[in-house]
């Protein structure tokens, strides 16, 4: 079976034995792949109740990477297990990463200042606390990383002047981890079970090896060029909007045009936020920040800061590839930020495939062909996905990598004229 037909059937899953048919089609090649994938007519979770509880609660800042909380895993150990009713247990990390804000807020706990904390950041702290999550600061980074001139060489003394609320926030952080969970389960004390010093070593180790390496910078400038790809992707997306009245499913027709002539990617998920955008006036909290009355000057500023968030998804995804401790790992984000919590629970991810080679593939419960096809919106998909048009693309792509800083100027100015 091709990846494609997998993906198909288990975005189609709705209990284990459908995934188990699923999985045992498959060929040799997919061997080592394992998946993550939510289900509707599965009741058992792994995650802990008390995580339920805050995660589906209103006054919450947690936000799943996945739709549910009815998660299932499946490999071929698993599969034979399935089969043979022996037990499986499934070692598990759960996976939390924070914004910037988030990061603050980890600080000014850290260091006994909380006066200004709603309700909802106490919850979150508490449960921090409480359960066993892996730490990912990497969306905090990148997302500061814009403050940055990557084609400049950082020693430590350098980096840690310059950005000095970077480098105290991740040593609050690092303290903030190594909390004794047990104890503060028990009597609601925290005592950090690293010394500040350790800490700081920690954190030099990790802003070391992402922002005082090329390895490191190069990464950090593949995120930025993606950073600048939604933007260009967002750009079109409100000129077609307020280019005219026609009706939602031209208008899509119209944006898959411009992701196969200007932005040189096919940005699925996006595109389906977008199709909100363009049937629901307001349907898209976020893009109401740009109106007609928007004044020219601040329309750049607000589409960087929205693709930012509409990022933030693919950088969870980028280093999620390289997996945690455990073989299966439950992503969270954490953030106070509405338009960012939006954006990820629009992204809607039923499952995901991690294959040998690290590739990580997620997919939705609603097939996009299939959605469109039954809301009338006619995408000949068979047009766009040819090899001319791949060859296209991949053309435009390229291009994109050397002027994509340009060619923002220039879609933005068209932009401006049509508002």
């Amino acid at each position: 079976m091709q990846t494609e037909e997998l993906l198909y059937f288990l975005s189609k899953a709705n209990s284990p034995y459908e995934v188990g048919m699923a999985w045992s089609m498959m060929g040799p090649i997919e061997d080592k792949s394992r998946a993550i994938i939510t289900l509707e007519n599965y009741s058992n979770s792994f995650l802990p109740d008390t995580f339920i509880k805050v995660l589906y609660s209103e006054d919450n800042d947690f936000i799943s990477y996945l739709q549910s909380e009815n998660i299932f895993f499946i490999d071929n150990d698993i599969l034979k297990k399935m089969i043979s009713l022996d037990k499986c247990d499934i070692p598990i990390d759960y996976s939390v990463m924070f914004d910037t804000n988030y990061a603050s807020y980890i600080h000014q706990f850290v260091n006994n200042n909380t006066n200004n904390f709603k309700n909802e950041i106490f919850k979150s702290i508490d449960l921090l606390l409480r359960e066993n999550f892996q730490y990912d600061y990497y969306f905090y980074l990148v997302e500061n990383s814009k403050a940055l001139d990557l084609e400049l060489h950082y020693d430590m003394d350098y980096f840690k002047n310059m950005h000095r609320n970077i480098y105290e926030n991740l040593v609050s952080l690092e303290l903030f981890k190594s909390a004794d969970e047990k104890l503060y389960r028990e009597k609601g004390k925290v005592k950090y079970t690293r010394s500040p010093n350790e800490a700081r070593q920690k954190v030099e180790e990790l802003i070391g090896k992402l922002f005082c390496t090329q390895e490191g910078k190069d990464h950090l400038k593949q995120l930025r060029f993606l950073q600048k790809q939604l933007t260009l992707f967002l750009i079109g997306v409100f000129q077609i909007h307020f280019s005219s009245n026609r009706s939602p499913q031209k208008k899509m027709k119209e944006l898959f045009d411009f992701m196969n002539e200007k932005v040189g990617v096919y940005y699925e998920r996006e595109a389906m936020v977008a199709y909100k955008y363009f049937k629901e006036k307001g349907g898209v909290r976020i893009f109401r920040k740009i109106n007609k009355d928007t004044a020219p000057l601040r329309i750049h500023e607000l589409i960087d800061n929205i693709a930012w968030d509409f990022t933030a998804p693919r950088i969870m995804e980028f280093f999620m590839r390289f997996g945690g401790v455990s073989k299966f790992f439950i992503p969270f984000f954490l953030s106070h930020d509405i338009g960012l919590k939006e954006i990820l629970k629009l992204y809607s991810v039923k499952g995901v495939i991690i294959n040998e080679t690290s590739d990580f593939i997620p997919f939705p419960s609603v097939i996009t062909r299939e959605y469109l096809e039954n809301d009338k919106c006619t995408i000949d998909f068979d047009y766009y996905f040819s090899n001319e048009n791949k060859i296209k693309r991949k053309e435009r792509l390229d291009l994109n990598r050397k002027m994509i800083d340009q060619i923002i100027i220039e879609e933005l100015n068209r932009l401006i004229r049509l508002m």
